[in-house]
């Protein structure tokens, strides 16, 4: 049951759910497989990163085409007044005539595994998908990142694995997405990729140092960093000869990560390698540009956007905002869509992204995503909940009545003082204050990861409105009452 064709076209379709039923009226099940499949150990630096496959519960908001069925997997069991909340956001859809339509698929094990793999384990979890993706004419599987894991998974399911084939999951590497800069012709930091040793990384930031004397600072990045927890960052007032470099990288490299040390990352980038490249100074901004390759080899731009950045250096993703500043925001999506020309010449589908730094004039490009990363749930829910669309002529978002919307999201509301609250405490708070989004003002807030929320304190949320204004003071009001919750 591969059914390609129809689903090249869902797979178009997702950036821009509202309209997906301009499909044809055949029936569709879409089985969402929302894996971590990364490296395990370099998650589990990411606070309550278990429920980081929450994020594609914005997925469930495609049950907006009375056609589509959905099978969604997790490694915990979602709670129902969750499943609940989601489809409550679907506009003109009754909640009981989606929720026929979704088949919930737990593996109830929270071990650091990726769930592609606890499914492919668990006989009685895939029989079960299986009988839900038979009842419709055609099926497919979308993933946060795809590997081999996920490729075996699909074809052991019988259906189409949506984007791009595991054999290319290196463009989106640190080095992979080097080398695609350059062919694109656009500016990225000085560097080196391809590294496999600490050997490697002292003699790259030496000669770092001697190609550009001023440099204050190199980047050591992990191959496969997540989040920027891969980073790790070298000042040259401890050395700048390859020798003292050499000696002083166990003690003077600055990790992003909170617990990583020396042994571990050393260890890691041996075994999955990365780059040194330059400490871009002067940074103002961290903008992002996302497009869609479709099968016909066409490049569209998606949206683009301002990332949040955390950490000791700021090199850590904690959230975004909707559209990215427009002092730049048509350059990053120019820049977006060169990349992805080259990426579509290589062979790649699908959503990609593309990460930037902006420091005065220079605009420099720094990674590329072939994963659905921390932009792609939140402009997901407002292109149903808002049954909007993109103008990609001025680079914003139009809702369903004409207006401009704008939105802030996180990942990372936190606090140890939220610890304990539960779901329901939050949404009844949460309406009460009139916080939550109304579709005839199309203004408020939406909610997602919301299983880390009782066990760690820790929960995300999108709070779209007409300004960018008006969204970030909905947010601050969203801390307000959460503040209020915790006791604080």
């Amino acid at each position: 049951m591969t059914g390609a064709t129809g689903y090249d076209a869902l797979e178009a379709a997702l950036p821009d759910m509202a309209h997906a039923d301009d499909l044809d009226d055949d029936s569709y099940c879409l089985v969402v497989v929302p894996s971590m499949s990364f490296d395990q150990q370099l998650l589990q630096n990411v606070l309550g990163v278990e429920h980081y496959e929450e994020r594609l519960l914005a997925l469930l908001l495609q049950l907006h085409t009375p056609s589509m069925r959905m099978v969604f997997c997790s490694s915990a069991r979602i709670p129902e007044v969750v499943v609940q909340y989601y489809l409550n956001l679907i506009p003109g859809v009754p909640a009981s005539h989606s929720r026929a339509r979704l088949t919930m698929i737990s593996c109830d094990d929270l071990s650091a595994r990726p769930l592609t793999e606890k499914l492919l384990e668990r006989p009685g979890r895939m029989r079960e998908i299986k009988d839900a993706v038979t009842k419709s004419a055609n099926a497919g599987m979308v993933c946060m990142n795809t590997t081999a894991l996920e490729r075996r998974l699909a074809e052991q399911l019988d259906v189409t694995l949506l984007g791009n084939p595991p054999a290319l999951d290196h463009l989106g590497s640190k080095s992979g997405s080097r080398k695609v800069f350059r062919e694109a012709g656009i500016d990225l930091p000085a560097g080196f990729e391809d590294l496999s040793s600490m050997t490697q990384v002292a003699k790259a930031l030496a000669d770092l140092k001697r190609d550009l004397p001023h440099l204050r600072a190199g980047v050591v990045k992990l191959e496969e960093g997540f989040s920027g927890e891969g980073n790790a960052l070298y000042r040259y007032e401890n050395g700048e000869s390859e020798e003292a470099i050499a000696q002083a990288l166990p003690t003077a490299l600055k990790f992003q990560a909170r617990s990583e040390n020396y042994a571990s990352f050393s260890r890691r980038f041996e075994q999955m390698g990365g780059i040194v490249e330059e400490f871009v100074e002067g940074v103002g901004a961290s903008p992002s540009g996302q497009g869609y390759i479709g099968p016909d080899g066409s490049v569209r731009p998606l949206s683009t956007h301002d990332q949040l950045l955390g950490g000791a250096d700021g090199q850590v993703f904690e959230g975004s905002t909707f559209p990215a500043d427009l002092r730049y925001r048509h350059r990053v999506q120019d820049a977006t869509i060169e990349v992805g020309q080259v990426l579509m010449r290589l062979g790649a589908q699908g959503r990609y992204a593309v990460d930037f730094v902006e420091a005065g004039e220079r605009l420099s490009a720094i990674e590329i995503n072939l994963r659905k990363g921390g932009t792609t749930h939140p402009m997901l829910t407002l292109s149903v909940i808002t049954e909007g669309r993109y103008d990609p002529m001025q680079g914003v978002f139009r809702g369903a009545n004409g207006v401009q919307k704008c939105y802030y999201a996180t990942d990372n509301l936190q606090s140890d003082a939220y610890r304990g609250l539960s779901v329901s405490d939050l949404l009844d708070a949460a309406v009460s204050r009139r916080l939550t989004f109304d579709p005839v003002t199309e203004r408020g807030c939406v909610f997602h990861m919301l299983g880390a929320l009782s066990e760690y304190g820790k929960v995300g949320v999108t709070c779209i409105g007409d300004s960018l204004n008006q969204a970030i003071s909905d947010y601050t009001a969203v801390v307000g009452m959460m503040d209020a919750l915790g006791g604080r």
